[in-house]
């Protein structure tokens, strides 16, 4: 009875020292602050110094960015008291060190909504999320899917998208490449969903159904390749299999669950999975073969690199004309443009 009094004792007290300051985002981190916040902690890995003491190295994450951190006093305990993967409650200081801001944590703690809700606590503060509305981008993917004539596709599209939809809703496109945010996945479908429509009305030798169900799929692997919680990573399966394969399986199951999917047409949009990334030395087993194929592969490239463009540019603030040459597209781009 006495050792559950203190121990309830104890942990009012550690969320009451969490209170008595500001929370501070990433983004507003200044080299000698005391900070304290809230985190998904992506990495930790217990290590030591060449002197033979333990100390944990993390790296943290919150919607407005990452930043390594450690944590020099009493690792041993600290790394029983959280995960990988977990959101956890920060105390430290800011220091610089080799050019870069760097968390020297003082106190850690594992976060979860019911103990620390009353002090800000919530999950989209963690994950950097897209600005739009997961649930018009839904609507908007409906309508798309809602205007396929053909009837095998129309249904081949409806049984994924039905049965994958929670997991549609959160993950990105990518992990550190093109829509890495909460929700891009959706955001990045609907985009080229809408730049097939428009391609298809000025091409008409195109089969609009068939490209459109073809761009809307050519992802759809990331649903079993992504994880869908706080720390944004690759499944095993992701990892070891790759969304391409993995994308062609969840068609094939559908296909199967559905029953009088015309071969023919299945053959199409395995081919069009499979080669959306445009050549095997990009990820894709095999080049396109067909023009629906050719154009689904260009408008999901299309969209990829204008979303990285605009993710360069909008993350420089600096009056210089020009970026530096050290991005995605290796050259220096243009930043007066008219936005």
């Amino acid at each position: 009875m006495l050792w559950s009094l203190q121990r309830s004792l104890f942990n009012c007290c550690a969320a009451l020292k969490f209170v008595w300051m500001q929370l501070t985002a990433i983004k507003q981190f200044e080299e000698n602050s005391v900070i304290q916040g809230f985190f998904v902690c992506l990495e930790k890995r217990l290590r030591t110094t060449r002197s033979g003491d333990a100390y944990l190295d993390l790296l943290l994450q919150d919607a407005s960015g990452r930043i390594t951190a450690r944590i020099w006093e009493n690792a041993d305990h600290f790394n029983r008291q959280f995960d990988a993967g977990d959101a956890v409650a920060v105390k430290g200081s800011v220091e610089r060190y080799k050019g870069a801001l760097q968390l020297i944590c003082s106190q850690v703690a594992r976060a979860t909504a019911e103990r620390y809700a009353r002090y800000g606590f919530r999950e989209e503060l963690l994950i950097p999320t897209i600005d739009e509305d997961p649930k018009e981008l839904w609507a908007r993917l409906l309508e798309l899917i809602g205007s396929v004539k053909n009837r095998p596709i129309k249904r081949l599209l409806r049984q994924v998208f039905k049965t994958w939809k929670a997991t549609i809703m959160v993950i990105p496109a990518s992990l550190k490449h093109h829509h890495p945010l909460r929700g891009g996945f959706l955001q990045h479908l609907v985009s080229t969903g809408q730049l097939a429509q428009l391609l298809a009305g000025h091409e008409p030798r195109l089969d609009r159904d068939l490209l459109l169900a073809g761009v809307l799929l050519h992802d759809i692997g990331k649903v079993r390749g992504l994880k869908t919680g706080l720390d944004a990573n690759y499944t095993d399966a992701g990892q070891l299999i790759g969304h391409v394969v993995l994308g062609r399986d969840i068609l094939q199951e559908a296909a199967a669950e559905l029953g009088n999917v015309p071969p023919e047409l299945l053959l199409k949009l395995e081919h069009m999975i499979l080669s959306h990334q445009g050549s095997p030395a990009a990820g894709s087993p095999q080049p396109p073969r067909f023009p629906e194929a050719l154009a689904a592969h260009h408008i999901d490239r299309l969209d990829g690199q204008l979303d990285l463009i605009y993710r360069e540019l909008d993350g420089v603030d600096d009056e210089a004309p020009f970026t530096d040459d050290r991005n995605h597209f290796r050259t220096a781009l243009w930043k007066h443009y008219d936005r």
